[in-house]
């Protein structure tokens, strides 16, 4: 079905340009009202007609649909032209929805992980319960749940009384959107409204973390880093990656990711100093663009004059910056008729960076993949 794609404002948008969204998703007087807006009642009215709605969350844009309907389910994956066995993340506004999602009891762990960092970018898997279809699940008997700390999602959720999969609102493989244009460039004509709630805090997906066994495994590194959980919890949490398991009970774990269509690499100044000195080369005939740090050690090296876009957007001490601009970044530059390739300084995978260099490593990494992926929330 082809669509008239619309992007609506709800009457509070001015509330969502100061970035302080986590702190609005605890606003019991702002969803209160916001759950009377007719934007609201809309994309709840949608979504209650197994219609898609693009709506935003702290971390990205997501593509939502009633997460216990295969029926809305199967759009998204239609719509992002994302493969059936990437599971979906379900979106709920209170902790009461888990009883239907879930089929065991909740660990004091994890009730503890709940309260201390929901709403916010951190998804827990749970075995799920015979209402999750298993299109939502990709086959699994497990599901992935978090609590988004935007509340214009929050309220949507509990307007609709629906739990929400929603994946990121674009297009599989390519740079998730952290703002509503982002999505409408993707979708358009796919879906009926995108519901704009100003730019993403986060900017990177959530953390998925796995509670199932005596070792705590992050799956997919996200908004909240791994020393943060690990702080919190006072114990070890490994990186499913390090530990070389092929299972894919979360999305971020298989397929191409992340990318732009153009080539991206990465440099820095030390054991790949000469992807940065390559680069520099190429400029003398190619036109590129360098993502750095504002305290780089580019400045130290001759630039070429022409054929080179400097993008110094970051700080090595403060890694969410990039985090917040990383996929704005690779979309812009991609629809940049000025650049040819792409370069990006990395950062110390640690805290949030680990997160960022997740992702840009699966960006630069997109070509050795045939198959396209799809970003999540």
């Amino acid at each position: 079905m082809k669509f008239k794609t619309k992007i609506k404002q709800t009457k509070y948008q001015n509330e969502f340009k100061t970035l302080a969204q986590a702190k609005l998703a605890n606003n019991s007087q702002l969803r209160s009202k916001l759950k009377t807006d007719e934007v609201i009642l809309k994309a709840a009215e949608l979504l209650s007609q197994n219609q898609l709605v693009a709506l935003p969350t702290e971390t990205v844009y997501g593509l939502a649909a009633n997460a216990l309907s295969p029926k809305a389910v199967s759009k998204i994956f239609a719509a992002k032209g994302r493969p059936q066995d990437n599971p979906l993340i379900v979106h709920i506004a209170d902790q009461a929805q888990l009883k239907e999602l879930t089929a065991a009891k909740i660990t004091a762990k994890t009730q503890a992980l709940m309260d201390h960092f929901w709403p916010g970018p951190l998804t827990i898997i749970f075995p799920k319960s015979k209402k999750v279809p298993n299109l939502t699940s990709a086959g699994l008997e497990t599901i992935a749940i978090r609590m988004p700390a935007h509340p214009l999602i929050l309220a949507v959720i509990e307007s609709s009384g629906l739990p929400l999969a929603a994946p990121s609102a674009n297009t599989s493989g390519f740079p998730s959107p952290t703002q509503a244009e982002h999505v409408y460039h993707d979708l358009k004509g796919k879906i009926p409204l995108i519901l704009d709630g100003g730019p993403c805090q986060v900017g990177v997906e959530s953390t998925v973390v796995d509670l199932r066994s005596a070792q705590v495994k992050v799956l997919r590194p996200g908004g909240i880093s791994r020393q943060e959980i690990a702080d919190f919890l006072g114990e070890e949490v490994l990186l499913a990656a390090d530990l070389k398991d092929d299972t894919a009970v979360a999305p971020g774990m298989k397929y191409r990711h992340y990318a732009p269509n153009k080539k991206l690499y990465t440099f820095n100044f030390e054991d790949k100093l000469f992807i940065l000195k390559k680069a520099l080369k190429k400029a003398e005939s190619k036109k590129i663009a360098i993502i750095s740090a504002r305290n780089s050690k580019l400045d130290n090296y001759q630039l070429p004059t022409k054929n080179l876009k400097v993008l110094k957007v970051f700080s090595h001490q403060k890694p969410a910056e990039l985090a917040q601009k990383l996929f704005a970044l690779m979309r812009s530059l991609d629809a940049d008729p000025e650049v040819e390739e792409i370069y990006i300084e990395e950062l110390a995978a640690q805290g949030i960076g680990e997160a960022v260099m997740n992702r840009i490593q699966k960006a630069a990494a997109a070509e050795e993949y045939s198959q396209p992926g799809g970003g999540d929330n």
